[in-house]
């Protein structure tokens, strides 16, 4: 059977398990899934440690395309353990601009790469982000259901997937240990918290990550906004007492490269912070007079 392990004392069983389809030449593909905050995140980079104490902060992974920068890094093919985390894979591949290229790219990525011995731990709270051609290939769910912060300790009920394709329907199993001539069924698994050296870089890495992508969002709901106004004719005097005669100044002689970009600029000059929300609010106002300040967006910063 798929499903079954032999006991050895002082090896968790689901590491054994997992190292062992790495040494007959397969590979490993988990997905965490649970609700937002309950600790997919670190359990997953547990897990990452517990099956290799030289894993590292550069394996872990936060959209599809670092996921392919390190598989085809040097150093990482070097590793006895190929190990890497994709956390919060939902954001990139379900996103709808990429979704149809992104699930084609991870299909083909998750049916070739076998021969690599690479594995692979997604993060998400859901599990459909993946297309039904994607899941067939994914050989364990870890549903995470808790974490303790009293014991740093996440509780996950881990199942082994099972596809059968003249039916068309997954099938879900246990881990089977082999302790004293009885199969002994593993129906949890509890997971610790992470070293220090691996939360540290990963929860800069997260912040950064989260940063940019609320950037571009607020981008990207000003750009919807802005759209929506309609065009003037003429062009309107610009209001004196706002900062709208400096932001058109400051694109027009030096141009930019984004609204963050501009609000550093501006805050330079003014000797004050001036955020990017403010420089938003001033660019829709100005287009609203016929002043449209992204068709300087494209000159090179100086």
């Amino acid at each position: 059977m798929k499903n079954l392990i032999m006991y050895k004392e002082g090896v968790d069983s689901w590491v054994r398990w997992i190292r062992k389809r790495i040494e007959n030449n397969l590979n490993f593909l988990a997905l965490a899934e649970g609700e937002t905050g309950i600790g997919k995140s670190w359990a997953m980079i547990s897990v990452a440690y517990m099956i290799d104490k030289d894993f590292e902060s550069r394996q872990i992974a936060f959209s599809l395309k670092q996921v392919m920068e390190i598989i085809n890094s040097d150093w990482f093919m070097k590793k006895k353990w190929r190990i890497i985390v994709f956390d919060e894979s939902q954001i990139d591949i379900s996103n709808r601009a990429w979704q149809s290229l992104t699930n084609k790219l991870m299909n083909y990525l998750l049916s070739t790469f076998r021969h690599r011995n690479v594995i692979l731990l997604f993060t998400s709270p859901y599990s459909d982000f993946l297309d039904s051609q994607s899941m067939k290939l994914i050989h364990t769910i870890f549903e995470v259901r808790s974490h303790s912060r009293k014991t740093n300790l996440t509780l996950m009920r881990p199942k082994i997937l099972d596809y059968n394709s003249r039916l068309r329907k997954f099938y879900y199993h246990s881990l089977f240990v082999i302790r004293d001539k009885r199969n002994n069924k593993l129906e949890h698994w509890y997971v610790g918290k992470p070293p220090e050296h691996l939360i540290k870089p990963y929860e800069e890495d997260k912040n950064a990550f989260t940063d940019k992508l609320n950037k571009e969002i607020l981008e990207d709901l000003t750009k919807m906004e802005e759209d929506k106004q309609p065009k003037p004719d003429t062009k309107n005097e610009l209001d004196p007492d706002s900062m709208q005669f400096i932001l058109w100044e400051i694109a027009e002689e030096h141009g930019y490269t984004t609204q963050e970009d501009l609000a550093e600029k501006i805050s330079k000059i003014k000797g004050r912070t001036v955020t990017q929300g403010s420089v938003a609010r001033a660019t829709l106002a100005m287009r609203k007079k016929g002043w449209d300040i992204r068709e300087l967006k494209e000159k090179i910063p100086v």
